[in-house]
């Protein structure tokens, strides 16, 4: 069994777990849920499902990868038991539900309008590699930390072992030459992993304080962690456009 297809298969098993009423956080997880010590609006909440990532990991051709710090706020009308995302959670398992794109849904956009995280990330894999027919499904989504919080108000320091676990050893398993990863944070992850040092990626951004690292990883990826003053996303379009040429990817 390849490690992505583990990985599936225990996050269906857990999120399964939860919707049915179990919040306690499991063993094999309890060292990645204390590595967050957020407070006042960075509290970890545990009444919504955890989101260790979205997108299509299995059966996936384009995928474009990219690294978050964590999923969010909670949304309890979405996320907590009774809410339209658990709900649709109680008839499908978690990866078919992130497969559907769920935060650029019809659903999603009727309460809350067009979802900013996610059109930003769409847009800046698209722009990346010049696709503009690409099918949004494809973009994958995995997170530092899997809990949700209003905000990020301490270091976020997950063990190595299970950031190889569930994140970078299944990321290997999926067809693309680079990774990429927002926020300051993933500079320092992969000095705990014991990677090979990284270089500093030269590029024109018109950001002055974006700056850029190009890690190797065991899979043969490259691990590319970009991060400005005060945004943990993705470039516009101009630094994305300077990227792609910094990368020749076109």
């Amino acid at each position: 069994m390849s490690t992505l297809v583990a990985l599936v298969e225990f996050w269906d098993r857990e999120i399964e777990r939860w919707i049915g009423g179990d919040l306690d956080v499991p063993p094999r997880l309890r060292s990645w849920f204390e590595s967050y010590k957020g407070k006042g609006a960075g509290e970890v909440i545990l009444d919504v499902f955890p989101e260790p990532y979205t997108g299509k990991l299995i059966g996936n051709e384009e995928p474009v990868i990219m690294l978050g710090l964590n999923p969010g706020g909670a949304l309890p009308r979405f996320q907590s038991h009774g809410g339209h995302f658990a709900s649709q959670l109680e008839t499908m398992s978690y990866h078919d539900w992130a497969s559907t794109a769920p935060y650029s849904s019809e659903l999603w956009e009727s309460v809350h309008g067009p979802n900013r995280f996610y059109r930003n990330r769409f847009k800046f894999a698209q722009r990346l590699y010049a696709r503009t027919e690409w099918d949004i499904a494809n973009g994958i989504f995995f997170e530092l930390y899997p809990y949700h919080s209003s905000r990020v108000t301490g270091p976020m320091t997950p063990p190595a072992d299970v950031l190889r676990e569930f994140v970078l050893d299944p990321i290997g398993d999926l067809n693309s030459s680079f990774v990429f990863a927002f926020g300051k944070p993933w500079f320092d992850v992969p000095r705990r992993l014991g990677l090979p040092a990284g270089r500093d990626l030269k590029v024109d951004w018109a950001t002055p304080s974006r700056a850029a690292k190009v890690f190797p990883l065991p899979s043969g990826q490259d691990l590319v962690v970009m991060a400005q003053n005060g945004y943990a996303g993705p470039p516009g379009a101009a630094d994305t456009d300077a990227l792609a040429k910094a990368l020749s990817i076109r």
